[in-house]
């Protein structure tokens, strides 16, 4: 056998809430905790495949997560898009042909080819499609018998076309322990962050930015100096603009901002907004909400205020308007969203910006100029000063006392200035967490989801279920951990087509435990 490796070659996939496409990433994890991305790669998903999704993340939703009950309300209507079988198959065979798209992209680099055997690639995150999430926090209940996650995506499939081992269904372990199941990004954000302290960059925040905002607060406590690691989902941000250029002009995006640009902030409909446009199943404000919590896609309401159905300040804004106010509202929510950093924790002079939506100039601007107190460019609500003048006069105290000339002002860049690539981070999320997987490492803490424990999360696949498919590193890399075993994996017990917290999954751990 040869010689282990010191480093794993990981690929992250993500398919994110937006439904158009996946992104992959190609990354080196040495065991040290060095983190290098190789080569990154985005596929657009065939319109069809888009539209599906759609329909089934509609039809599990109406479900409430249970799987049995949506697969035969799926196939009832099978003349309208297919079976379920059909559809979970094209999606898994999608996300296969991104990933080997990628390694054949990675094989025309010269330089890497050199260093690397691309064929011994060891293995895929995969996080498969989420399609609805009710967690401790949206249901007020932690009973097992009520919380739900629920992907789709079997990663078994996907190690069978990809020929390569495969981690997949992060959520279901936090879940199972009573955690949120999100936000996963936060122990991800840590490993980066490590390596940009050692460049000076912290304290820090990581800020992705989808159809969902989420940030990662690296940092330590003001107390105690112990370093300190906070996490939470902001709430949509992305999806409102996209949606109304969608519906609207037939566009998938306001691209580099040109129709918020030419409109204003409508302060009425921000506060209208704010109020109702993102409210759970149970009528609460998840903006109000205190972490640890996480956000569904299902809860973001198009409110007709914001589509022009209904008026606001005695009219119907015009589109340009409405445009601006929906970008505005996404930072404004995400700068909201900071002030429940505990105020034990050092507030962050470095803000490391992710993830498409702050490709947008238009919410890009508005959260930098929100974080530096710039008020009368970026109004807020009456109701919200003292929350905003609060979270400035917290920001601008650790800038104060910081002694390093430097830091003495906010630093709000794209990842790239810190060392990463962005539009790979949460792809790479997941070929982080499976690296984890392997090394038996939590991937999820009371801090961040409010898991009982630290938990290791996934279930790992071999393709064609032997291991002897997997790299000589790879099963060395296991021997040594001995992490195998750590993880709840009943593959006779719970259908490898979802995640196994999907509704009703505990009943069915009870009964496997009492056979």
């Amino acid at each position: 056998m040869q010689t282990s490796r010191k480093y794993l070659l990981s690929i992250g996939v993500m398919t994110g809430n937006s439904l158009d496409g996946a992104d992959v990433v190609l990354t080196r994890f040495d065991e040290d905790g060095g983190i290098e991305d190789l080569k990154t790669h985005s596929l657009k998903s065939p319109a069809d495949l888009t539209v599906k999704l759609r329909q089934l993340r509609d039809v599990i939703n109406q479900c409430y997560g249970d799987m049995k009950l949506a697969v035969t309300t799926f196939d009832q209507q099978a003349s309208e898009h297919g079976t379920f079988d059909d559809l979970h198959e094209s999606y898994v065979r999608f996300v296969a042909n991104a990933i080997k798209e990628l390694i054949q992209i990675a094989k025309q680099d010269t330089k890497l080819t050199k260093q690397y055997d691309l064929d011994k690639i060891d293995l895929i995150g995969f996080h498969g499609q989420t399609c609805a999430h009710y967690p401790p926090s949206i249901a007020k209940t932690r009973d097992p018998k009520v919380v739900y996650t629920c992907q789709i995506g079997d990663g078994q499939l996907l190690a069978n076309l990809t020929g390569i081992s495969v981690v997949y269904d992060f959520r279901s372990d936090d879940l199972m322990n009573g955690g949120e199941g999100a936000p996963l990004a936060p122990v991800h954000h840590q490993h980066l962050a490590e390596q940009m302290k050692c460049q000076g960059y912290f304290p820090i925040a990581i800020c992705n930015a989808g159809n969902t905002g989420n940030f990662t607060i690296i940092s330590y406590d003001l107390k105690t100096d112990e370093q300190k690691v906070v996490g939470l989902d902001t709430g949509p941000f992305n999806n409102y603009p996209d949606k109304l250029m969608q519906e609207e002009h037939n566009q998938d995006c306001d691209l580099d901002g040109s129709y918020g640009l030419r409109g204003c902030v409508n302060q009425n409909l921000l506060k209208i907004l704010f109020e109702t446009a993102v409210v759970n199943n149970d009528g609460q404000n998840f903006l109000l909400q205190p972490p640890p919590k996480s956000s569904d896609p299902q809860w973001y309401k198009l409110i007709p205020e914001l589509t022009g159905e209904n008026l606001v300040d005695g009219q119907v804004l015009s589109f340009e308007d409405r445009v601006r106010t929906a970008e505005y509202f996404s930072a404004y929510i995400y700068v909201y969203a900071l002030m429940m950093i505990p105020e034990n924790i050092e507030m962050p002079n470095y803000y490391a910006l992710c993830g498409g939506g702050w490709k947008n100039p238009v919410s890009r601007e508005h959260f930098v100029g929100l974080l530096k107190g710039e008020f009368d460019q970026n109004p807020v609500l009456p109701e919200h000063r003292t929350v905003f003048e609060k979270l400035r006069a917290r920001i601008f105290s650790s800038q104060k006392q910081s002694t390093n000339q430097a830091m003495r002002e906010s630093h709000i860049d794209f990842s790239e200035k810190f060392g990463f690539d962005g539009t790979a981070m949460e792809a790479r999320i997941f070929a982080d967490a499976a690296v984890c997987r392997i090394k038996g490492e939590p991937f999820t803490k009371p801090i961040t989801t409010g898991v009982k424990v630290s938990t290791v999360a996934g279930i790992i696949r071999f393709p064609n279920g032997s291991e002897a498919m997997a790299t000589p590193t790879l099963l060395q890399w296991l021997a040594k951990y001995t992490s195998r075993e750590l993880v709840k994996d009943f593959p006779s017990t719970f259908d490898s087509r979802w995640s196994r917290a999907s509704a009703g999954w505990s009943h069915k751990l009870a009964a496997f435990m009492t056979d």
